[in-house]
Formats: C-alpha cells, sequence, structure tokens
C-alpha cells in the first residue's frame, strides 16, 4: 500500500512569529510528484511541486533538484524550473536521469505567493526506474585502480552522459576512472586528499551542475577531517579544503539537511562515537560544530526522511554492537540522539529504500563477521523499525558483507539488495538478494568478483538502461564490473518497456472523451487486477478485471496505482494526475 503523509506542523524562524489566520494564508504544499521514496520516476519525467495558491515568477529558484549520479544539481541556469500558476516544474529535458539513481529535492523558502513565502522548506527523494535486466550478471572486465581499494562511488564526473567510478584506496589518492560510454573504463586523473581514507562519496556541494568529491580521513581511527575537491565538470578535482570533523571520522553521507536548498555532510566518526553535522554555505563551504552522540563505533551513515516529515534525519551502523542509530531531525538540521534499532550483531554497512512498497524508508545493515547476516527492518512510517528478517551471509564461503546496496536489478519495480563478501581476502563475491515486493529477499544468487571484496555499488555502465554491479577488491587491486543481462530469466522478467509507454501519468476527465480515464492499452496480459490509492494511502478503486473506466468521477489530485497482471508477470506500480 503506498502511504504518504502530510506536515504534522509547521515552524517559523527564530524572530518571526505570526498568528495562526495569517500562517494559514501563506503557500503550502499540496502534492510533491514523483512522491517521496517513489520507485517508478520516469527518467524523463518531471519533478512537479503544486501549492495551494498562485507562485510569483521569482519562485523558480526555490527548487533545487539534486542527481546522485549524473549532473549534480540540475534545477539551475538555463535549465531552472518553471512556474505555471500553482505549479513549481523541473524537467531533465535531453539530459534524463540515470536508471536506478536516487534524485532529492529541496523546495526552499523562497516559495512565494503574494500572501508571503513558504513557512517551512521540505526535502525528499525518489528513486527513478530502470528500463530492463533480469538479475543476472555477465563475467565482464577487472579495471585496475588504486592500492587496495575500500570502496566505490559511482557517477558521471566527467559530463559526457555515462557513469564513471571513483574508489577510497588503502593507501594513497582516490583513484578516478572514466567511462567509454560501454563500460569499459580508461584512466583518470587520481586525486590527493588528507591522511588516509576508507570511504569516497560525490555530490554537487558547490552547485554548478556537476559531482564533486568529498573523502573523509580515517587515519587508523585518528582523522579529524573531510577532503572536499572541486570538479571543473570534467572529471578534473582541485583544491585543498579540509572539513574538521570529530575522531575517527569513516563514512560520509551528504543532504540537505536544513532545507536550504544545498548539500550538508554527515560523517560518522568511530573513535568518539557520534555523528558530525557541517553545514554548506552554498558554494561548498561547511561550517558549524554539532556533534551528536551515537553508538558504539559507528562506522557507515545514511541519509533519508524516516519520520515523514519532510526533512532528512540520519542512521547509522554502530559495528561494536547490535545496533543502528537514528538522528530525528526538527527541520532546521538540530538532531536528537534519537532511538535504536536492533539489528545483527557487529553492522557496518548501510542502506534506507522502501523495501515493503508502503510509501516510507525501511533500512537494512550488512554485518562482516563470520556470522554475519543483511538485517532488514520496515519502518511503520514514523521512524519505528521493526520486523523484516535477516537474510544469512555465511551460505557462501567466508567473512559476511562489509557493504550493502539496494537497487532494481531484475526490473520488476522493487528494491533488491546486494550485499559484498570479502572472503578472508580470497575470491570474494557479490550477493544478490531479490525482493518479493513485499520486503521479504531471496538470497540465492552469488556473483563471483575480485578477492578481498569489501565495496560494492550498482549504476546502468554500459548504457542500456538495467543495473550493472561494481565491486572495489583490495587484493586485487581492481573494481569489478559486472553487467546485468537483459531479457527474462527465472528470477526476474524485466520491466516492460512497451507497457511503460501505454501507461498515461496524466487524465483531464472533462468529458470531452479524449484523456478523460486511465487506459491500459494491452489487451494479450490482461485482465488486468488495478488498485489505486491517493497520496495518504486511502484505497479509492479496485478492480480485478479492469475495463478502463477508472477517473470520470474522481477528484483532481495525485494518485497511485497497483497493476497485477493475468500472466502471472511482475506487478506494475506508478503515479497519475487527475486534472480538472
Amino acid at each position: 500500500m503506498f502511504r504518504l503523509y502530510p506536515f504534522r506542523c509547521q515552524w517559523l524562524p527564530v524572530g518571526l512569529l505570526l498568528p495562526q489566520a495569517a500562517l494559514a494564508q501563506l503557500p503550502a504544499i499540496t502534492s510533491v510528484v514523483p512522491a517521496a521514496n517513489f520507485l517508478a520516476a520516469p527518467a524523463s519525467g518531471p519533478v512537479a511541486v503544486t501549492f495551494n495558491q498562485p507562485l510569483l515568477n521569482t519562485s523558480a529558484g526555490s527548487l533545487k533538484v539534486f542527481s546522485s549520479l549524473r549532473g549534480g544539481q540540475r534545477a539551475q541556469g538555463a535549465a531552472a524550473a518553471v512556474v505555471s500558476g500553482n505549479a513549481l516544474r523541473f524537467s531533465p529535458g535531453s539530459a534524463p536521469f540515470s536508471p536506478g539513481e536516487t534524485v532529492s529535492y529541496t523546495v526552499t523558502r523562497g516559495a512565494s505567493s503574494s500572501n508571503g513565502a513558504l513557512a517551512q522548506p521540505r526535502v525528499g527523494q525518489f528513486t527513478v526506474a530502470v528500463g530492463g535486466g533480469n538479475g543476472t550478471f555477465a563475467p565482464g572486465s577487472d579495471p585496475a585502480s588504486g592500492f587496495q581499494p575500500i570502496t566505490v562511488a559511482v557517477g558521471d564526473v566527467d559530463g559526457d552522459g555515462d557513469l564513471d567510478f571513483v574508489t577510497a584506496n588503502f593507501r594513497g589518492p582516490i583513484s578516478v576512472r572514466l567511462n567509454n560510454g560501454s563500460g569499459t573504463f580508461g584512466p583518470g586523473r587520481d586525486v590527493s586528499v588528507s591522511g588516509n581514507v576508507r570511504s569516497v562519496t560525490l555530490g554537487d556541494v558547490d552547485g554548478d551542475g556537476d559531482l564533486d568529491l568529498l573523502a573523509p580521513d580515517y587515519s587508523d581511527d585518528t582523522g579529524t577531517s573531510v577532503s572536499v575537491r572541486f570538479n571543473n565538470g570534467q572529471g578534473v578535482f582541485s583544491g585543498t579544503q579540509s572539513v574538521f570533523v570529530n575522531t575517527g571520522s569513516y563514512g560520509l553521507a551528504l543532504g540537505d539537511v536544513d532545507g536550504d536548498g544545498d548539500l550538508d555532510l554527515l560523517t560518522a566518526n568511530g573513535r568518539s562515537n557520534s555523528v558530525s553535522i557541517r553545514f554548506n554555505d552554498g558554494q561548498g563551504s561547511f561550517g558549524g560544530s554539532q556533534n551528536v552522540a551515537a553508538g558504539s563505533n559507528p562506522h557507515n551513515v545514511v541519509v533519508g526522511d524516516v519520520d515523514a516529515d519532510g526533512d532528512l534525519d540520519y542512521l547509522v551502523a554502530n559495528s561494536n554492537s547490535s545496533t543502528v542509530s537514528i538522528g530525528f531531525n526538527d527541520g532546521r538540521g538540530n538532531f536528537s540522539a534519537g532511538s535504536f534499532v536492533s539489528v545483527a550483531a557487529n553492522p557496518f554497512g548501510l542502506a534506507v529504500g522502501d523495501v515493503d512498497g508502503d510509501g516510507d524508508l525501511d533500512l537494512l545493515s550488512s554485518s562482516p563477521n563470520a556470522n554475519g547476516a543483511i538485517s532488514v527492518r520496515l519502518n511503520n512510517g514514523t521512524g519505528t523499525f521493526g520486523g523484516g528478517q535477516d537474510v544469512a551471509t555465511n551460505n557462501i564461503s567466508g567473512y559476511g558483507a562489509f557493504s550493502v546496496t539496494l537497487g532494481d536489478v531484475d526490473g520488476d519495480g522493487d528494491l533488491d539488495f546486494l550485499a559484498s563478501n570479502a572472503n578472508g581476502g580470497g575470491p570474494g563475491s557479490v550477493l544478490i538478494g531479490l525482493n518479493n515486493g513485499k520486503g521479504i529477499f531471496s538470497a540465492g544468487q552469488s556473483v563471483s568478483v575480485g578477492r578481498a571484496t569489501q565495496g560494492v555499488a550498482v549504476g546502468d555502465v554500459d548504457g542500456d538502461g538495467d543495473l550493472d554491479i561494481l565491486s572495489a577488491n583490495s587484493n586485487d587491486n581492481n573494481v569489478s564490473i559486472r553487467l546485468n543481462r537483459s531479457g527474462s530469466a527465472g528470477t526476474g522478467t524485466g520491466t516492460n518497456p512497451a507497457l511503460a509507454s501505454l501507461l498515461p501519468n496524466i487524465i483531464t476527465p472533462n468529458n470531452d472523451r479524449h484523456n478523460d480515464l486511465f487506459v491500459i492499452d494491452e489487451p494479450d496480459r490482461g485482465p488486468w487486477a488495478l488498485t489505486v490509492y491517493t497520496r495518504w494511502g486511502q484505497r479509492v478503486y479496485h478492480s480485478p478485471n479492469y475495463q478502463n473506466d477508472w477517473g470520470a468521477d474522481s477528484p483532481g489530485g495525485t494518485y497511485f496505482y497497483l497493476l497485477q497482471p493475468a500472466d502471472g508477470g511482475p506487478a506494475r506500480k506508478g503515479w497519475v494526475e487527475v486534472v480538472r
């Protein structure tokens, strides 16, 4: 079931206190498409924010859209968002989002009407749909990296439309390797950073439309800084900025935690048992001194709106315990120590995503010890996690998983997991857990990669619309590239591009006999069972044998649908807007 939650409160900056009547006259957001945490956003589709009243034209710059893999900040300059009556819209145009990537957006308080400015910013994210793949992988190639790569990050760093990779290496600089467009990687320029790093993150921190590089200095649990290196748009990184954080910085996450339209940084600090939050000034310079207590020896941190209040919270894996710490955001980037979620012992890797399809962010952690597991914990929509399963990793030789990531590798519209297996320094592998759409994972497939595999990432490196695997192999000084096969297989049938092109995402039931109804024109796979939900998760329509008759009497707004075909193929889910 799809569930979206409206804001529970509004706050104003200190010193700006308005009576309730005046507050009610300020512009308010009524819908965002694609919805937060949604998994089927089209790669070329717009980001559209609707308000309860017309906006001033000066509001165009208040919508900030960040691509995590392709191009960094997208809504800027000549490609800025546009104002159309009550709506703000951004379209990626001729440079679509990358399949499977997470796109984040902020609607800042710059959104204004004649009554004033938006009282509270909204920050959200969604995942772009893939265009195929069946979750089985060809042998692929193993391009060289630097000495003993620990983690790998993917993104289009040279602006040519394909995905490159960078690695954090046990000793020496960050390695940059450029893609030729088909998943073959040549040399790039290595990047000097401070100290000794274990992780690297890409993101557009200076807002110029390319992906910059950030790497915390671990230095055997004594490091206290993050190196920030700016991209010139061609994959050449420069600069000397170091951001001071608490001791033992290991993993780093980027996100707009204060709602001002730029990416802030958070680090997990093992030795000081803390999370450091540093605010971006919009130009890529970071300040602040907030450090929030975490559990024992935290190593990796991720961000996401887990309590559905329109801002980004953090989750951090406490590797000397059996917990994940959650820090809840007050909307201004101030975090409470939050709560703890019980997971398998010694969690190290961490990922968040809507794995059970109910519209909120669930969490997965990975444990690298010999009896390790992938812990799946499901969110009840308010940031309270429970249930789920622990998927054993000791059914593969060696140790469990150092890292875990999420992606729809079999093209069936839900998020699967991929976890690395270092195998005690021997031949490594990537364990794939296929999702049944409800957050239940089978973990029978293991993809062979190089030795001592610790980091794993996914992305469409060969440009065919599906998600491929990249793994960092410490004992081979390389990265394994494993390409996803297209077509059908026993574990997945892939996305049906023909069906996707036939499903409308907007209907106009004005009785003109044109686009009045939600029409599914693919009789060969029917009959279809259709269920339609409001954006708050209320079911408003269901038919086990849909006859293209929904929409005529539906109020305007955004709805979510679930389609289940009679031929036993994968279900499809998406959004449709009713415009009157």
